[in-house]
């Protein structure tokens, strides 16, 4: 039967009204009507042809942000800047140390894109500059050198550099917000990294956050982590005997990943893919929502990129209250939500610089060891999942950290029992498995009890074994909250390297495979349109977990 215009109209017209009467006008945007997400139903918002990251990215690009092979500095030339992130106008200084006192340095910054696949666009360059040697952190021999600047408090394993300031950038006006790399090269062309964001476009549809406390929580410069401390010192203190530090500061360079930590090797593949679709982004550090927890309103989607492991009460609260409040939340790694830290004073008196975190727990019965236990428990540097929090990570994020193995990564598999109009469009099959290297180093899964989201539906289910070789799940989810609001959690940290071709370290199992997996690019597609839409609000029941996935 062939219809007219006017009976084609007339049935749309019909369909509308009933889906309003039945649903309410929320319903009428949702890119989780059946069929998928289609242009005709995306917010303007989501990506447009004239937003700052479209025209930024139309600009000339360059690959000079990359260090060649080999050039890459150790102990010649280390550096760290003065704040996690900078708004335009303000200034940023940098602290640098050379080896050899009087060794000539240049600075070159780039902002980290797509530009055309070059990756990066070089912003500020400033040439002749005369280093000073100030100390430096030998990681390979895991030895702090001829650093008489340097604080190292043993008790804690506190370790602040002290250098003197060796330049002070005023950020242009014009300066795009993003993800900046200040490369530091000395006169013998070796070259260390230091990253920093620059916020901006404070209304902008989507803002990403970068998980710079948990770079400090790992960061080793000087000796000490929130993971390790030096065997050899021959002493008895708090840090030592617990194997670790429990403050970590910000004042030093960070001694791995060419100065940058994890930037490159896990979150560089998401500002290229991010940035190539021209969503309307704004950055910010996890820093910044700790000091300024009600920034993330004005926006319509939260996005957690990269190893996002230790949160503040503060951060956790916004990311919460912006959940209830209608805001899109995505987890786009794992291990998220695991670790509660509090913010101090360095030294000097700069505000947010030193992350403490005693990683006290109810089964080592050493809560005492935190000061503000008995205090305010509400405060205690336990697990968010330890009883004296008692906020679960899967509370917020759907899932719980899982398991680890750093020498093994595994494929993302589509979940047997995965029906959802995310998947429309993605040629993603249920049970088929996808990609090299994806799922790993450290994983997340779901948990079926009374504490997991209502509703939460479970996308990916991929096989995985640990590090004590026990099989385990990655598993990849979303839910809908009271407030209409989806939170996505990819629940695995190498996620996003299904992304995007680029990588830092190449994994050698996945040498001729093809790195980027375009079902998942179309699964995010679908994922960033839903994130910024309100959904209804009713929870949705009678999920059927695999058995594999119940714990």
């Amino acid at each position: 039967m062939r219809l007219s215009k006017r009976d084609i109209g007339l049935f749309a017209f019909v369909g509308v009204a009933l889906i309003i009467l039945l649903f309410g006008l929320d319903l009428i945007p949702s890119p989780f009507a059946r069929g998928g997400p289609t242009q005709a139903f995306l917010p303007r918002a989501v990506t447009s042809a004239d937003n700052a990251i479209v025209r930024e990215n139309a600009l000339l690009g360059t690959t000079g942000w990359q260090i060649p092979n080999g050039e890459d500095a150790t102990t010649e030339i280390q550096a760290y800047a003065g704040a996690t992130s900078v708004l335009p106008g303000h200034t940023l200084t940098f602290y640098v140390s050379t080896q050899k006192e009087g060794t000539p340095y240049s600075i070159s910054i780039y902002r980290l894109g797509w530009y055309e696949g070059t990756g990066g666009r070089l912003k500020f360059y400033q040439a002749n500059l005369v280093g000073h040697a100030q100390g430096y952190f030998d990681h390979n021999q895991h030895i702090l050198v001829g650093c008489n600047s340097c604080r190292v408090d043993l008790q804690t394993g506190l370790v602040e550099a002290h250098w003197r300031a060796s330049y002070t950038l005023t950020v242009p006006s014009d300066w795009t917000t993003g993800i900046y790399l200040a490369k530091f090269v000395d006169v013998n062309g070796l070259q260390i990294y230091t990253p920093f964001d620059v916020r901006g476009n404070s209304s902008s549809a989507y803002v990403v956050v970068t998980p710079d406390l948990t770079f400090a929580a790992y960061n080793v410069w000087g000796g000490f982590s929130l993971y390790e401390a030096p065997t050899s010192l021959g002493i008895v203190s708090e840090a030592v005997n617990r194997g670790a530090g429990v403050k970590v500061s910000f004042d030093r360079p960070y001694a791995t990943g060419d100065g940058a930590y994890s930037l490159l090797a896990g979150e560089a593949d998401t500002i290229h893919w991010l940035e190539r679709q021209g969503y309307d982004l704004s950055y910010m550090s996890d820093v910044d929502v700790h000091e300024n927890p009600g920034e993330l309103l004005n926006h319509k989607a939260y996005l957690s990129i990269g190893h996002d492991e230790y949160w503040s009460k503060e951060q956790r609260d916004a990311v919460v209250r912006a959940r209830d409040r209608g805001v899109g939340l995505a987890f786009l790694a794992g291990n998220d939500v695991y670790w509660q830290i509090r913010l101090e004073k360095d030294s000097a008196g700069t505000p947010d610089r030193t992350v403490v975190c005693y990683k006290v727990l109810a089964t080592d019965n050493d809560y005492a060891l935190d000061p503000l236990y008995g205090q305010n428990n509400t405060r205690v540097t336990s697990q968010w999942r330890d009883p004296v929090l008692g906020l679960p990570e899967y509370s917020l994020v759907g899932m719980l950290y899982s398991g680890l193995n750093h020498n093994k990564n595994f494929p993302w598999r589509v979940s047997p029992q995965a029906k959802s109009p995310l998947l429309d469009g993605t040629g993603l099959l249920p049970g088929k498995s996808y990609g090299c290297g994806i799922v790993g180093s450290e994983w997340d899964r779901v948990v079926n009890n009374a504490a997991a989201p209502a509703g939460l539906q479970v996308l990916g289910a991929s096989p995985t074994v640990n590090a004590v070789n026990m099989p385990d799940v990655s598993n990849t989810t979303y839910y809908i909250a009271r407030s209409g609001a989806m939170v996505f959690a990819a629940g695995s940290i190498n996620w996003t390297l299904a992304l995007d071709s680029y990588r830092f370290t190449f994994d050698p199992a996945c040498a001729n495979q093809n790195p980027v997996v375009p079902g998942l690019q179309k699964l995010l597609a679908n994922v960033m349109a839903a994130l910024i839409i309100r959904h209804p609000s009713q929870q949705l029941t009678g999920i059927n977990f695999p058995q594999a996935l119940s714990s």
